[in-house]
């Protein structure tokens, strides 16, 4: 191989690597990093029926239903419309998590969120962080192998909407 071949797989991975992998982010990263599912129920009913299905869910509870739209317009915000923010806590994983001092930066997630929203349209939908991904990032730790659980519960919860975790 010679030094112009080289320079040359050089150049193209440098600007591989500087310029479309951050492209690739920027375009993927809504569906990399949130997930969005579409509720075939009312606004209402979805809340409801989520906050019923992570009540009756081993070891989960919910901390609080926070009314968003409430909230912003309490505090000098527009009009929202309907968006409602689920908190929920399981104490025997938490208590794994932050039980150990290289684990405690955990908490910043903690309790979980699941937003429930309708758009201009009317339609109703479930958001959440990408569990799935954080998992993936995080194996082989103590915090990876806690949020597994995590993952398999809220696909549980979630199982009414036939939802599933994946990387995209």
């Amino acid at each position: 191989m010679n030094k112009k071949s080289l320079l040359g797989g050089f150049i193209i991975g440098f600007v591989v690597a500087v310029f479309l992998i951050p492209l690739f982010f920027k375009i993927s990263a809504e569906n990399l990093f949130f997930k969005q599912i579409k509720s075939p129920y009312s606004f209402e009913k979805t809340v409801n029926l989520l906050a019923n299905r992570i009540a009756h869910q081993p070891g989960w509870h919910i901390v609080t239903v926070i009314n968003q739209e409430e909230e912003v317009k309490k505090y000098g915000g527009p009009d929202v419309g309907k968006v409602a923010i689920i908190k929920f806590c399981n104490a025997k994983l938490s208590g794994k998590m932050l039980s150990d001092d290289d684990t405690k930066f955990m908490a910043v997630k903690m309790p979980l969120s699941i937003a429930v929203y309708e758009d201009s349209k009317g339609q109703v939908f479930i958001s959440l962080m990408n569990g799935y991904l954080l998992t993936r990032m995080l194996s082989h730790t103590k915090e990876g192998k806690i949020m597994e659980k995590v993952v398999k519960d809220i696909e549980s919860i979630l199982s009414f909407v036939h939802f599933r975790y994946s990387i995209f």
